[in-house]
């Protein structure tokens, strides 16, 4: 596999092991190690295995590794190869930390560590709608513009410019996702017409067709299988998954499993993504209590293919006096565990000991989250924005 940066341009850089520092003026000496005198295919082996806080600092060493790091081929292989994460805002961090961005990756070591923060622009300013490749969209949760995409990991971001049309206050759905067909990043957003923005395609955003009229469960789309998706409950009172093929941009539905088709489930229930699969989170009560039931669509598309995955009786962290309104599946840790959004705080849930335990990154009880899964990446959006006017920022 040959890359320009496996030519000359870095062939200064150097790395440090314990007490031997190496230089970088090129000059021959005892002891040291030049990276770049590695075969490519063993150097990108070796920088494919470290683990994304790695190379957020190997970034630093030089010029040439940075531009490494930002090579296209090497963003596409890591994104395939980085498992996910999970990406979170909350409004109430105690001792001062307040709101801003903060990446966590959970290891099987370490399952609550804080990987970064991001205390600034324009992650102060928005709510994280969901990520697709690395990169994050956020939007003002309220007035839907102006929305963002971003990528932590690059530091770049892209402000889209203001649709036409102005919805009512707070009265919007969007989403981001990634066209398999086209290859191209979209956004949408739509409160009775449909917008539709185009990453590297204009400036520009295309208005389609209108929007049946219905109730949405969440303001923000799930991205799974090359389409947004929304819990809704129809005029007529039919609760349904409202999808939207971001390759023929068209709207679809997708039937729910029959037990979970009535108005209380739909004031109960959240999509989310299981395994790459579609997934419905909904808290059933009866005389005895609730519980919380965890569905996954096998077969996309098709009803027959709904399995009640998991099943989690009511006990601690309800018993600790939770409001189990809101429950959302956010992601699924290597070791199998389950991150789940509760209220606003996040918990890991161990299927095989059927227990809970509170996700406190470095120790820090959070609540009032906004979660989503996110696997880091060095997608960068210089090239994805190339030739159509847009001005990627950087922080």
């Amino acid at each position: 596999m040959e890359s320009k940066h496996s030519s000359s341009k870095a062939k200064n850089v150097v790395l440090e092991d314990e007490g031997n520092q190496k230089t970088t003026d090129g000059a021959g000496g005892r002891g040291r190690c030049y990276f770049s005198e590695l075969p490519w295919h063993i150097m990108l082996e070796i920088l494919l295995k470290l683990h994304i806080e790695a190379v957020i600092r190997c970034r630093y060493v030089c010029k040439a590794w940075r531009e490494l790091f930002l090579d296209p081929s090497f963003a596409k292989l890591h994104c395939a190869s980085t498992p996910m994460g999970v990406v979170l805002q909350s409004s109430l961090f105690p001792h001062g930390n307040s709101g801003g961005l903060y990446l966590l990756e959970p290891q099987e070591q370490e399952p609550s560590s804080i990987i970064a923060k991001f205390n600034q622009f324009p992650y102060l300013e928005s709510t994280l709608v969901n990520s697709c490749h690395g990169l994050i969209c956020s939007c003002d949760i309220l007035m839907a513009d102006p929305i963002y995409i971003s990528n932590p990991i690059t530091g770049e971001y892209l402000i889209l410019p203001k649709g036409e049309t102005k919805p009512d206050f707070g009265q919007f759905v969007s989403g981001f996702g990634f066209s398999p067909k086209t290859k191209q990043y979209k956004v949408v957003k739509y409160s009775e017409s449909l917008e539709i923005y185009t990453l590297g395609s204009g400036t520009t955003w295309r208005r389609t067709e209108h929007v049946p009229p219905a109730r949405h469960r969440s303001l923000f789309g799930t991205f799974v299988n090359g389409a947004l998706h929304w819990l809704v409950k129809l005029p007529n009172g039919s609760v349904l998954i409202r999808s939207f093929d971001l390759d023929d941009e068209k709207f679809r539905t997708i039937p729910l499993p029959l037990s979970r088709c009535s108005d209380a489930s739909f004031k109960s229930s959240n999509l989310g993504i299981l395994g790459d699969c579609l997934s419905l989170s909904s808290i059933v009560m009866d005389a005895s209590g609730w519980d919380i039931e965890i569905w996954v669509m096998k077969e996309y598309g098709v009803r027959e293919s709904w399995i009640r995955e998991l099943v989690i009786k009511s006990t601690s962290p309800w018993e600790q006096g939770w409001n189990p309104e809101h429950v959302q599946v956010i992601n699924v840790l290597k070791n199998g565990e389950i991150v789940i959004n509760c209220a606003g705080c996040l918990v890991i849930y161990n299927m095989g000991q059927e227990s809970f335990r509170l996700l406190k990154p470095n120790g820090i009880l959070l609540t009032h989250v906004n979660a989503i899964a996110h696997a880091s990446s060095f997608v960068s959006l210089k090239d994805i924005a190339l030739g159509d006017g847009s001005e990627v920022g950087e922080f």
